[in-house]
């Protein structure tokens, strides 16, 4: 019999706990996963299961094939998929995951446009600012951001650089003289966190160290949008990136703080597991919006 075929039925019936449920979902007969189950078990000279009138479960011989066939037949499944993927025709499915504001607001329209191009291709969307497990969760492709060139073992690409902006309402800017950065901490901030923990402001200096400051805080909140919108309000100063803040600069509902000032720069990376041959799915959506951000 085919072995690989007899450990698909053998992995589908240790998952559905049943000789009958496996029959239904592989479209064969049950007397026949009892065959294929039968001759894995007299090709290796083990019981793979215990078997009684009410309930089956698996031997702990039979634990560790499963684990093992699945590793397998995964293995199988994913140098198929890649094979395919890796011609000219971009298809499949794509799963990808981003900061949510950023994925939104910059990213997600690019992706849009992919998938109106790309008609065979799927996109699997995930925006979490807790930054997942790339490997663990099976994502192809992520961004992240950060002010240094991000190494985790992952394959990635520099994407864009944005500055990060002091800001803050006119009237407050009015209110509050600033002529240095470094008077920020006499004066009302308003801090991101997700823990709750007030972090610095950083600042690059002329000798290329950074200067950490912390304003007074007065509130700190878990969305960068609300910072935004609460530095409109006029309760304090916010730090945050420019692609966010521009164009309530330009309409004037906030002014930069010191604007002749050096900010430090927040990098975005493209990261994706290591493989010596991108996936066409993965190459065409990563070229599409390295060229439209």
């Amino acid at each position: 019999m085919d072995s690989l075929m007899s450990m698909r039925v053998f992995v589908t019936a240790a998952e559905l706990g049943s000789f009958n449920a496996a029959a239904k979902t592989l479209g064969i007969s049950a007397p026949m996963v009892g065959k294929h189950i039968n001759t894995l078990e007299d090709h290796l000279g083990i019981t793979l299961f215990h078997r009684t009138t009410r309930r089956m479960s698996l031997s702990d011989l039979g634990r560790i094939y499963y684990d093992r066939c699945v590793c397998i037949l995964n293995d199988i499944e994913t140098t198929n998929a890649l094979v395919k993927e890796l011609s000219h025709d971009v298809s499949g499915t794509l799963r990808m995951t981003m900061p949510v504001l950023f994925g939104k607001r910059l990213i997600a329209p690019i992706l849009f446009s992919a998938s109106e191009k790309y008609e065979n291709l799927k996109l699997e969307l995930y925006f979490d600012d807790n930054t997942p497990d790339i490997l663990t969760e099976r994502f192809d492709l992520a961004i992240r951001s950060g002010f240094s060139s991000i190494k985790q073992g992952f394959a990635s690409q520099h994407l864009i650089n944005y500055p990060m902006v002091v800001c803050c309402s006119p009237t407050f800017a009015e209110q509050h003289i600033m002529k240095d950065f470094s008077q920020l901490k006499d004066h009302a901030g308003l801090f991101y966190s997700r823990s709750g923990q007030v972090r610095p402001w950083r600042f690059p200096k002329a000798d290329g160290n950074i200067t950490e400051i912390v304003p007074r805080c007065r509130l700190v909140l878990n969305d960068i949008e609300a910072i935004a919108d609460a530095a409109v309000a006029g309760l304090g100063t916010a730090w945050l990136p420019s692609w966010l803040v521009q164009e309530r600069i330009d309409a004037g509902k906030l002014v930069r703080i010191c604007p002749e000032q050096e900010t430090l720069q927040l990098n975005y990376h493209l990261i994706w597991p290591k493989t010596q041959l991108l996936p066409a799915k993965t190459n065409a959506v990563m070229e599409m919006i390295r060229s439209s951000i």
